[in-house]
């Protein structure tokens, strides 16, 4: 089928309405705690082409740009309300000095992380992007800075002299007047601090015990300039085939006797495809499955790292912040040579994408903010760059279908839809035929559904519990072939159609497609 009458036929639901029922029960009135808005954070690092070519042209660029930075990433952030921007690293973070950062002349230095670079291609990183242009891009955006500061190859001093030089009021203190220089008077007031990254592995290769000790060092006389500061703590290694609990368990054991102040800690988790497991383009029936099965599990992470910290922090003071999650594939499909760990997203990491969402929602009492791996041309994407050319991946489709949930509280959802056989590694395997979240502000009720089969739509009853809807309309990401992407070739071939609702005796039917996201936004009488 042409893919203009595939999504004619979405629009007006003219598909067969095959598959089991399902009823899905909203409760309102049992509504939980607000969605945070930073559960749809992002996060951007010198790492291949993500700032240097992804954000940052430079202001002599033909490329369209504000004081370049590239003006169709401002847009496109812009667009789906992005919250928050996660830099300079990742594992970069450990090895940048913000001073090379800042002023007229900037030092050019080596990028260790560069290292798989194709032959030919160096490791210099220029230092054109700095933390004025970080903040410039996150002012343009909307967005509020979270910056990972430097444990592994840094200092204390060096942490708080970049908190004072970002937070401290001109005319108080050296280094405010130094950034006034450098053009921003006013302070950058930066509230999310990162105290390392990974230093399990990249960032130190340490212990649990021997980073809490650092940790310490470096947050007891965090200066007191405002915002009031949220700390975050490098927390464990989270792929999906290896949970480090042991990491949890020896940082706050470590913390137990101990005042300092840990607001958030961080959880990195992958959905870890590499080492010849799957690559991004093309992939089987079994492979399908596998990646959105893996991002189901995403809940079961966060209960598990919550269960171990709430042993030592009963009153819940500090939160989860995942930090960097998405999926990761093998190399060898990158969009060019210098965009290392780049990758070509399909429909498969869309709907990954929604189940994951669905996590973050279902647990926002446990979880402050995450940030997806990475915005750029680097692993699990909203957009890919190169030079003059740019594309949304499907992935960019589910922020925007899911941005209705910032702010929103949490509802209960119920659903009732008989769990679905699926083919596996080895043999066969069974998860949920349909899977989704809810989220309530006023009147509107927002519920977003995905279903993983590869076979069969399902006709979804939605209720709502001591309530009735009065009025619905909806939208479907979906496609004919499972393997479908956006290129810059065929920028449009995965995109958002409308979805027909009906309502009949106060509840909203809706036909979910095979292999589909589909976001209601209902109004509740």
């Amino acid at each position: 089928m042409e893919r203009r009458s595939f999504v004619m036929a979405l629009a007006g639901l003219g598909m067969a309405q095959s598959g089991a029922d399902a009823l899905v029960e909203a409760s309102p009135s049992e509504a939980g705690p607000e969605i945070s808005k930073h559960l749809y954070g992002h996060f951007i690092e010198h790492l291949g082409t993500v700032i240097h070519d992804g954000v940052w042209v430079g202001p002599d660029s033909k490329i369209p740009n504000a004081g370049g930075i590239r003006k169709q990433f401002i847009d496109d952030m812009k667009r789906i309300s992005a919250p928050n921007l996660r830099w300079p690293g990742g594992c970069f973070a450990d090895g940048y000095h913000w001073r090379d950062g800042i002023g007229r002349k900037r030092p050019r230095t080596y990028n260790y992380w560069q290292h798989s670079m194709p032959a030919g291609l160096d490791h210099t990183e220029t230092n054109q992007f700095g933390i004025h242009e970080f903040m410039r891009a996150c002012r343009l955006i909307g967005a509020e800075p979270y910056v990972a500061a430097n444990v592994g190859s840094g200092s204390p001093r060096e942490f708080h002299d970049w908190v004072s030089y970002c937070n401290a009021p001109a005319g108080t203190v050296s280094l405010a007047d130094e950034r006034a220089a450098n053009g921003d008077k006013e302070p950058f007031g930066v509230s999310w601090w990162g105290v390392g990254n990974e230093s399990w592995g990249c960032g130190g290769d340490m212990k649990p015990a021997e980073y809490a000790a650092l940790y310490r060092r470096f947050v007891t006389q965090f200066p007191v300039y405002p915002p009031k500061p949220r700390l975050v703590a490098t927390g464990p290694r989270g792929h999906s085939r290896d949970m480090d609990l042991g990491w949890t368990t020896g940082f706050f054991e470590a913390m137990r006797e101990h005042r300092s102040p840990v607001n958030g800690f961080s959880l990195h988790y992958y959905t870890d495809f590499r080492n010849g497991r799957g690559r991004a383009p093309a992939f089987d029936a079994a492979g399908w499955y596998a990646v959105i099965r893996e991002g189901m599990r995403t809940a079961d992470v966060i209960a598990k790292h919550w269960e171990v910290m709430s042993r030592f922090d009963p009153r819940h003071r500090t939160k989860l912040v995942v930090d960097e999650w998405g999926v990761w594939y093998s190399p060898g499909d990158e969009i060019a040579p210098r965009a290392i760990l780049s990758q070509p997203l399909t429909l498969r990491d869309a709907l990954h994408t929604a189940v994951t969402f669905d996590a973050f929602q279902r647990h926002a009492d446990k979880v402050a903010m995450a940030c997806v791996a990475q915005t750029v041309n680097c692993i699990h994407s909203l957009f890919l760059a190169d030079g003059g050319k740019w594309v949304r991946t499907p992935v960019y489709s589910v922020f925007e279908m899911y941005r209705p949930h910032m702010g929103a509280r949490s509802v209960p959802l119920r659903i009732r839809a008989d769990e679905i056989a699926v083919p596996a590694d080895g043999g066969s395997a069974r998860m949920a035929g349909l899977s989704g979240s809810a989220s309530m502000i006023g009147k509107r009720l927002t519920v977003t559904l995905t279903n993983p089969s590869l076979d069969v739509g399902k006709k979804a009853r939605v209720r709502v519990a001591g309530g009735a809807i009065a009025e619905g309309r909806g939208r479907v990401l979906t496609h004919e072939n499972m393997q479908a992407r956006n290129s810059f070739e065929r920028p449009n071939e995965v995109q958002l159609a409308p979805v027909r609702v009906d309502l009949r005796e106060g509840d909203a039917e809706v036909v979910i497609p095979r292999q589909a996201v589909v976001a209601l936004e209902l109004r509740i009488s």
